[in-house]
């Protein structure tokens, strides 16, 4: 795939782009991508190899640039600033405990939990503040002020129990997944971007996911960009060819579909659904053109998988067996056997703990450094670590205050990106959606990393970039900002 990809998507795209140029504030199209800042992001990766503790503070000052710069264009830079070459690269070291212990002494010689991978998740909330009372915000109409205002009160309980954990490990996590969900706002309030723009966003999403697959193919690299750039490789071949792309394109996103599936079967059972789900999803919505036919799969394929994630949550849940042992089932167990252990043999006991942990012990400034007791493969074990599930783990690290109100900002992110979906027949606009539903509620069903920094700052920005076309205006009438631009044509 090239940034200079164009797909053709008829009279309605055309004129979709013609009235986006004259919805920017500025009159003139923003663009999503700039060389120079991912020039300087790649130099920042190769430093992280080179000497990994210096560039931690390097790309803490990078980041707060690229944040307080407050463009779309710092949407991928921002994206490569979260790779640590040195930390993810696993096959260049000899074993799992000198990775260990790599990692351990740069985060001593770093103070990472005060300060290095603190200052730019502060940052986000700060930079969000002011954009959000300037009265030269470009997209104020749309903004969702009763959300956001809830936001800062939750913000307050977060920094309460950041101050009660204080001196311990991981004392700033919850501070640091409060403030990644802001980035939801920080994109609600970047300049918007026409659907071509969209589209070059997917594309250069769709090349890092590339060279991300191929990396970990060859050379044992590990980050959880597979998680979130995999539903971009499953829907957007079905999308061009559906919509009649250019054979150029449509042979570049089959080989990345390939690969990305090559890459599924390989990591998890997860990343696989997510690869399968965004086909589908794309096989989909590529074969509507009528929006009332976007409309209804939109919502069909949105709300199936809510109901799919919360499903599988309680199903591992109260149906878990604290009793199997995970070298049975993956020597002589079927796929299905393997499947049904990792819900309830591994996740459910986890799960199962954390959920009666949380009625016998809720909080209300949560526990950003928690342990709880669970039975997992016979044993009595303390868990303290993530819960695997985006809806437990804010409610524990978070409390029963802002824990809901994360649930409540992710939700209302899925619904925009439904409604973008819906409403808009660009590709870019589309996969993009996709990507934000599946990460959100696939991806998070198993592994909460749309609340991890460093990891999910990118698709957050670009949640919010979707507003454009999933919001309706703050005067209820019209349909979103982009629309209302097509409608006044």
């Amino acid at each position: 795939m090239t940034t200079a990809i164009t797909i053709d998507a008829g009279h309605q795209m055309k004129s979709q782009q013609t009235s986006m140029v004259g919805a920017t504030s500025i009159g003139r199209e923003h663009d999503v991508i700039n060389w120079y800042l991912i020039a300087v992001s790649i130099i920042y990766i190769a430093w992280s190899w080179v000497h990994l503790p210096s560039s931690i503070w390097v790309r803490s000052l990078l980041a707060c640039y690229l944040v307080w710069r407050m463009k779309p264009d710092v949407i991928i830079p921002y994206m490569l600033t979260g790779v640590q070459l040195r930390l993810n690269l696993r096959a260049g070291l000899e074993s799992l405990e000198e990775f260990g212990a790599a990692e351990n002494l740069t985060q001593s010689l770093t103070g990472y939990e005060q300060y290095a991978f603190t200052m730019p998740c502060v940052l986000y909330a700060v930079r969000t503040f002011f954009a959000a009372i300037s009265s030269n915000a470009p997209r104020r109409k749309e903004f969702p002020f009763w959300l956001y205002f809830l936001y800062l009160v939750g913000m307050l309980f977060v920094i309460t129990g950041a101050v009660f954990a204080s001196g311990k490990g991981g004392w700033t996590a919850g501070i640091r997944t409060y403030c990644l969900v802001n980035l939801y706002f920080y994109g609600l309030l970047l300049p918007v971007v026409s659907p071509r723009q969209c589209t070059k966003l997917a594309v250069g999403f769709s090349i890092c996911g590339m060279i991300v697959f191929l990396m970990y193919a060859l050379v044992g690299f590990r980050s959880r960009q597979l998680w979130l750039l995999l539903p971009l490789a499953g829907s957007f071949a079905p999308m061009l060819l559906l919509r009649g792309g250019r054979l150029r394109d449509l042979i570049l996103a089959s080989i990345y579909s390939a690969v990305g599936l090559w890459v599924g079967v390989a990591a998890t059972f997860t990343v696989l659904l997510q690869w399968v789900w965004g086909t589908i999803a794309g096989v989909c919505l590529g074969s509507f053109r009528a929006q009332a036919g976007r409309e209804t799969i939109a919502a069909a394929l949105t709300y199936s998988l809510f109901v799919f994630s919360v499903g599988l949550l309680f199903y591992g849940a109260f149906a878990h067996d604290p009793t199997r042992n995970a070298m049975e089932v993956a020597w002589s167990g079927s796929t299905i056997d393997k499947m049904k252990y990792k819900l309830t043999g591994d996740r459910g006991p986890i799960w199962w703990g954390a959920m009666r942990y949380l009625v016998e012990n809720p909080t209300m400034c949560g526990l950003p450094t928690w342990e709880y007791p669970m039975v997992s493969h016979g044993k009595d074990a303390v868990w303290p670590f993530s819960t695997h599930n985006i809806v437990l783990d804010p409610l524990l690290r978070l409390g029963m205050v802002a824990g809901p109100l994360v649930l409540l900002i992710l939700v209302h992110a899925v619904l925009v990106a439904k409604n973008a979906v819906a409403g808009n027949a660009s590709v870019g606009v589309v996969v993009l959606g996709l990507a934000v539903i599946s990460n959100i509620l696939l991806g998070g069903a198993t592994l909460p990393y749309m609340l991890n920094d460093r990891e999910a700052e990118h698709m957050m920005m670009t949640a919010g970039l979707l507003g454009a076309y999933g919001i309706r205006k703050s005067s209820g009438r019209g349909r979103s900002a982009v629309n209302g631009a097509i409608s006044r044509a």
